[in-house]
């Protein structure tokens, strides 16, 4: 991959994606698209960007997708925002929303294989429900990867995915086949997944009316500019008083100051005022 290839696949990864390859990722990106080129008898990588820019088959651009974007995730990942989301964010949400409105609703707006989705519809099974009788709860998952939202949508997952999970949720919510675990169904009934870009930013306009969003570990691969433009329409995206959560190695800081910045036991989010 010369420098020029380098610089317009990574332009056209940026312009739809909102992630920014650095200079020293080029090897990895020429490695994952090097084998695609290679499979279809391409010369170039340029041959397959003009592929890709000129009406690629939808399932082409699908695993163009899948092929850039990194998912490594598990089950009780940042166990602390779980502890505030229960102990703390709804207690409070639920006290301003007013009699008849027992509605909970969570995105898991960078969901991966839904590893976080389903552990919220665990907590909702295994603590909210039996301490707030007649709460329902909606929780969305979405992801840029067609691929991980299937596996979301599956609920089949291998030990690495639950080498987190406290003992008695895995005895309770999952089954196991041929070494596999598998999410109960009351608790998949829970979660909706779809495929979905973030930087998209129509869809985005839709995604509204939460009391809860987390967008952990995908910031950290978007530049400034694509991090304040998705940061911005998930603010749209919240009720206020609603809360953002965002991976540890991120923050909001010279993001946006919409957000006031709450701080919990070994975490914090970002609550719209």
């Amino acid at each position: 991959m010369s420098q020029d290839e380098f610089n317009a696949c990574r332009a056209f990864i940026y312009d739809r994606t909102g992630i920014y390859f650095q200079d020293n990722k080029k090897y990895l990106l020429e490695g994952r698209l090097g084998k695609r080129v290679q499979a279809l008898n391409l010369h170039n990588f340029t041959q397959y960007l003009n592929l890709l820019k000129n009406g690629a088959a939808r399932d082409e651009m699908r695993w163009f997708y899948d092929t850039i974007t990194i998912n490594e995730t598990f089950f009780f990942r940042n166990e602390p925002q779980f502890n505030a989301l229960e102990e703390k964010l709804i207690p409070e949400i639920l006290s301003k929303k007013g009699n008849g409105r027992n509605k909970l609703r969570v995105w898991s707006s960078a969901s991966s294989s839904g590893e976080e989705a389903h552990t919220i519809g665990m907590i909702y099974l295994e603590k909210l429900k039996p301490k707030y009788p007649g709460l329902e709860i909606e929780i969305v998952g979405t992801d840029i990867n067609a691929s991980v939202v299937e596996t979301a949508r599956s609920g089949v997952y291998r030990e690495y995915s639950v080498r987190n999970m406290p003992k008695h949720y895995l005895t309770k919510y999952f089954t196991q086949s041929d070494g596999r675990y598998v999410v109960r169904d009351d608790v998949r009934r829970l979660v909706r997944f779809e495929n979905m870009n973030l930087f998209d930013k129509q869809r985005m306009r839709a995604m509204s009316s939460f009391d809860i969003v987390f967008c952990c570990n995908v910031l950290i691969y978007f530049d400034t500019k694509s991090k304040i433009q998705v940061v911005s329409q998930l603010y749209d995206s919240l009720n206020r008083g609603g809360y953002l959560f965002v991976g540890y190695a991120e923050s909001l800081h010279g993001l946006s100051t919409a957000f006031e910045l709450v701080n919990f036991p070994k975490t914090v989010a970002y609550k719209k005022g």
